[in-house]
Order: structure tokens, then sequence, then C-alpha cells
């Protein structure tokens, strides 16, 4: 089996929407950044709890491989972002000899 050309990453976002959602990649970081709103009920006959944080969230990867940026393909499908990076061609590890 030869090398992969594409990184993938899998992330869960429940209650998501993808205008939330700002995913970035400058030089070998991948940046996915978003906000979830404060959902507001209001019940006067029952107890209601939730357990759902809010607010502003932000998460970087860096990547080891070259990337083609421009490519990166992301896909948001019930709650669920699928990411994937396709790696720069002829981008491969260079083996570096040890002087003694």
């Amino acid at each position: 089996v030869g090398p992969a050309t594409n990184l993938a990453k899998v992330l869960d976002l429940p209650g998501i929407k993808e205008a939330e959602l700002d995913i970035s990649v400058l030089g070998d970081r991948l940046t996915i950044a978003g906000k979830r709103e404060q959902e507001h009920k209001e019940d006067t006959e029952t107890y209601h709890l939730m357990e759902r944080t809010f607010g502003s969230f932000s998460r970087t990867f860096n990547l080891a491989e070259a990337v083609e940026a421009e490519h990166v393909h992301a896909e948001l499908k019930d709650g669920v972002l699928n990411l994937t990076v396709p790696k720069r061609p002829g981008a491969k590890a260079q083996k570096v000899k040890i002087q003694s």
C-alpha cells in the first residue's frame, strides 16, 4: 500500500450549523472555530435542565505534511464535520543522516 494522498479529520459538532463555523488553513496550521448560541426555553409547568455548553470555540491542528490549502474539503452532516486535506504532490519525508 502506497502513502496516503489525503489527511482526514473528523469532529463531532452537535447542534452546530454551517454558518456558525469558520475553517482556515494557514501554513501548516488548520483552525476550526465557531460559536454555539445559548438556547432559550421557557417552561412554566415543567422543570427543564440543559447541560449543553455554549459560546465560542476554536481548535487548531498542526499539519505534519505539506498540504494543498486551496483544495481542503469540508462536509457537515448530522453534527459531524468531515475534513479532507490533500497532501501536496511530491511531499514526502526526507531521511536525515546522523553524523558521528
